[in-house]
């Protein structure tokens, strides 16, 4: 039996070709029950939901001109590196002024932004500094708490999106700070001066936007995943030198800091079409994840849920309160005196070492400090926390203020440059720190969410009293003390702080698994077809719940793929049968598309798994001598109704038709279909019967379990082959 099908105005249509020189008898059938050949998808593709990754075989047409289609996609695309490398020149040239914003303070205010705010006018007075120092300071304290939404709005939009929307918003920022700037220059700076304020922050969270879109190459890059992380954040870094770059065009071709800024301002406007080019789409990073992970990530979520995702990422961080308030408070003490040494550099060493151009080289000494530890030092600062753990962090955080404190007021450039150094580095090691801090407190399905919130309510915590730091240095006696009295309090009070955390975390240390709330629980374990975590480690033979959690948590595909090669599908299928009804029909739900492709993948053909049969019920209406008439009349019906379009008949079938009889004739169409034609049938199936609506047609007829559950372990069993070293059927 065969079905030769067509495609017409969009629509599949599959018009039923009987093949009369094909026989099969009723046994032989039955045979095929217990073989391990080829069989249809006619029923998989609707009970599992439009899986628009499904593959053909390789001897069918229908696969090589889709290879062939896929071919000629990768080729207009660059190398994997060569693409790396030219997107992280992207988002490098729009990172904003922050990353160097030692420097920029300086060049603002020669340009006389803010200018307004000194008694006289005129540029250069100290309130002037302190208005430009407070801006670039809450600037960075809020680019850590940007990171709350960020990950939720990667995951719904995916990376093009963020990568192409983030370098547009901070090119308008950049205008705007250009704007300020020629504002100033005309002497309108007291009407101008909020255009550079709203420009920075616009600026720097359309940088974080596109910065973390590059997030979408991480699985271009299996078993590198490490240094690809580590190149990625070293683009904020990288970003540092570029008002170097503008110092020198400056003095060299006597440029003006408008003109600079507004050719700049172009050349970001242009990295929003290489964005767009060079990043990955939502549908490319979720099949690059699929193809180094052997299985699919969960599906994007279709809407943004701001409330239940906060309140759900609060109720994980009370399970631990006193541990996370520990951690707050010290890390936000910590980092005060970071952020006011990077920021307030150039006034600083003005009047610590009595010049102008002495400001302008310690703040050169910082922007060059934080680019060369951040493209030197960052590749190795992952692979030194795996090592070594969090206490040697916390530790070495403790050590590195305490040296700044000691240092920070000499008025000796070796004791100035050692003192960058370990700024810079406190700040590195301080936002890795959280990092893995997050990993260790977070179900891994609400790692990012969970690490925005946290880090928001540091800088929450930590902002007032960076104002404070800021207000201090205003009313103090003008000269090296109002400055240095600020940075030793706070640095002083933050060596102690994380010293005082060292302490407790080594009383106090992490749990061995991350704290799952109930639905997070039955969430991961879904996935493997699974009511609890437990559940899972006796399918994939995992020695303890901590174990498994540390695995899924993991970025490294090895981890994923370990799980996966150690699946025990007998005893899935075991675990499953014991599952009610409704869990099954939750599943089928959970599995069938949310987004829908504008140009959907040819889907072909998947080996069914149909567990062994008794002998016919209806043993006198199909003998052997008329059974293979039967199923070729069934067969035929069926491919007629699903070529027809008629929906209803499809329903009625699934609901109406022996459970035997449906397993039979899927059977018997497989052996009599080519690969296209059972393509074209599946898509014209999916059309007719969802995901969704199987779940439905499931609940309505229980007794369709042990054909759908066969189907749910194929599945797993399809995403199993590729990582096992098999190729799918």
């Amino acid at each position: 039996m065969g079905c030769t099908c067509a495609s017409s105005s969009g629509n599949s249509a599959c018009d039923l070709e009987c093949k009369e020189d094909i026989y099969v008898g009723f046994h032989e059938v039955a045979d095929l029950l217990n073989q391990d050949g080829p069989c249809s998808n006619n029923m998989s593709s609707p009970l599992l939901g439009k899986d628009n990754d499904l593959e053909t075989s390789e001897e069918s047409s229908v696969e090589e001109d889709t290879e062939e289609e896929h071919k000629d996609q990768d080729e207009q695309k660059p190398m994997p590196w060569i693409r790396f490398a030219a997107l992280w020149v992207c988002v490098s040239l729009a990172a904003g002024v922050l990353p160097g914003q030692s420097l920029f303070a300086q060049m603002f205010a020669d340009a006389g932004v803010f200018s307004s705010s000194c008694v006289d006018g005129k540029p250069g007075c100290t309130d002037q500094y302190l208005v430009l120092t407070t801006v670039f300071g809450i600037g960075q304290s809020l680019a850590y708490g940007f990171s709350a939404p960020i990950g939720l709005l990667f995951d719904r939009w995916g990376p093009m999106v963020m990568g192409v929307v983030g370098a547009l918003f901070c090119a308008i920022g950049m205008l705007m700070v250009s704007g300020s700037v020629v504002g100033a220059a005309a002497g309108h700076d007291a009407q101008t001066s909020y255009l550079f304020l709203m420009g920075t922050f616009i600026c720097d969270f359309g940088s974080l936007l596109n910065s973390f879109s590059f997030m979408g190459l991480i699985w271009h890059f299996p078993g590198k995943q490490t240094v690809v992380l580590s190149l990625i954040n070293a683009t904020y870094q990288a970003s540092a030198l570029l008002p170097m770059v503008v110092q020198a065009a400056m003095e060299q071709y006597h440029f003006t800091l408008s003109s600079i800024m507004f050719a700049w301002t172009g050349v970001v406007f242009a990295t929003v079409y290489f964005c767009w080019l060079l990043t990955p789409s939502q549908a490319e990073y979720y099949q690059q994840a699929k193809k180094v992970l052997g299985m699919p990530l969960p599906k994007p979520p279709t809407e943004l849920k701001p409330c239940e995702m906060m309140s759900r990422c609060i109720e994980v961080l009370q399970q631990h309160r006193q541990d996370h308030w520990v951690s707050g408070f010290t890390l936000s003490l910590g980092l005060i005196m970071p952020l006011l040494y990077s920021s307030e550099a150039a006034p600083y060493g003005e009047v610590l070492f009595g010049h102008k151009a002495d400001g302008e080289k310690l703040a050169e000494v910082n922007v060059l400090c934080t680019a060369i530890v951040g493209l030197v030092v960052g590749p190795f600062v992952g692979r030194f926390a795996d090592a070594f753990g969090l206490q040697a962090i916390i530790v070495i955080l403790a050590v590195l203020q305490g040296v700044a404190v000691t240092l920070v007021g000499l008025a000796s450039w070796p004791a100035q440059i050692v003192c960058a150094v370990s700024q810079v580095l406190f700040m590195a090691l301080w936002a890795l720190l959280i990092t893995r801090y997050i990993l260790l407190y977070s179900p891994p399905n609400r790692l990012g969410a969970v690490n925005g919130v946290y880090t928001l309510g540091v800088v929450l915590i930590g902002t007032p009293m960076q104002l404070v730091s800021f207000w201090a240095t205003s009313v103090l006696p003008p000269g090296p003390g109002a400055y240095r009295l600020p940075m030793l309090v706070s640095g002083g009070i933050g060596m102690l702080a994380m010293a005082f955390y060292a302490f407790y975390y080594q009383r106090h240390p992490a749990p061995h698994t991350p704290p799952l709330l109930p639905e997070d629980e039955s969430e991961l374990a879904k996935g493997f077809g699974c009511g609890t975590l437990d559940e899972v480690c006796e399918v994939t033979q995992t020695k303890s719940k901590a174990e498994l959690v540390r695995k899924l948590a993991s970025s490294k595909p090895e981890d994923m793929q370990s799980l996966l090669k150690s699946i025990d599908v007998q005893k899935m299928m075991e675990i499953m049968s014991r599952r009610p009804v409704e869990h099954l029909a939750e599943m089928i739900e959970e599995n069938d598309e949310e987004i829908k492709e504008e140009n959907d993948e040819e889907v072909g053909p998947a080996t069914l798994v149909v567990p062994e049969l008794g002998p016919s019920p209806t043993s006198g209406l199909r003998a052997a001598t008329d059974a293979e008439s039967y199923y070729r009349s069934r067969s035929s019906y069926f491919a007629r109704i699903i070529a027809t379009g008629d929906k209803g008949a499809v329903r009625d079938y699934f609901l109406n038709e022996p459970v035997d009889d449906i397993r039979y004739v899927a059977l018997y169409m497989a052996e009599r279909q080519s690969p296209a034609e059972q393509m074209q049938q599946d898509k014209a199936l999916n059309k007719l019967i969802s995901g969704k609506e199987f779940a439905a047609i499931l609940r309505r007829r229980p007794e369709l379990k042990p054909f759908a559950l066969s189907l749910i372990v194929q599945e797993m069993a399809k995403k199993m082959a590729p990582v096992n070293g098999r190729k799918k059927m």
